[in-house]
């Protein structure tokens, strides 16, 4: 009899291990779950901030829309979130550009053409940098933080006046 009772208790002992080591595992998956959705929001914010500001910029060139007013609204639509510039200091209406960009690759068109002047159909970049930095550990595997690049090119709706 006695022997079946130690028996016993060194099974409770192993059961109550094996629960705290599941246990750990699928808290971590949670969260990790939950991280990779957070991401997920934050860089479809950074999008739709990116092409909100696009959207303003193509509509207002040549009128009264301005490099800071792009950059306010791209910035009211990022209000709140935890994000960050490439230098580590919280983001600003300077990590937004505004631009007249080349239809084909992106990229910046002449150096002294300006978005304001763009004519109808040209088209206007605007370009978000930001760093995203996650809530969870790294591990020692994961990145630390994860820099995100949305550019919107939109073509210009403005007309010679």
């Amino acid at each position: 009899m006695l022997a079946k009772r130690s028996l016993k208790q060194c099974r409770r002992a192993a059961t109550a291990v094996e629960t705290a080591f599941v246990l750990t595992i699928c808290v971590i998956l949670i969260l990790a779950v939950f991280e990779y959705g957070r991401f997920l929001m934050i860089r479809q914010m950074v999008d739709n901030a990116a092409r909100e500001g696009a959207r303003q910029a193509v509509v207002g060139a040549n009128t009264s829309a301005s490099m800071t007013t792009i950059q306010t609204t791209v910035l009211d639509y990022l209000a709140g979130q935890p994000l960050r510039n490439t230098s580590g200091v919280p983001l600003s209406a300077s990590d937004i550009q505004v631009y007249l960009a080349d239809p084909a690759t992106g990229a910046p068109a002449a150096p002294s053409s300006a978005w304001t002047n763009a004519t109808f159909g040209s088209t206007i970049a605007v370009s978000i940098t930001a760093v995203y930095q996650p809530m969870l550990p790294s591990f020692g595997f994961l990145p630390t933080s994860i820099t995100m690049k949305s550019t919107v090119l939109m073509q210009s709706e403005a007309y010679g006046l």
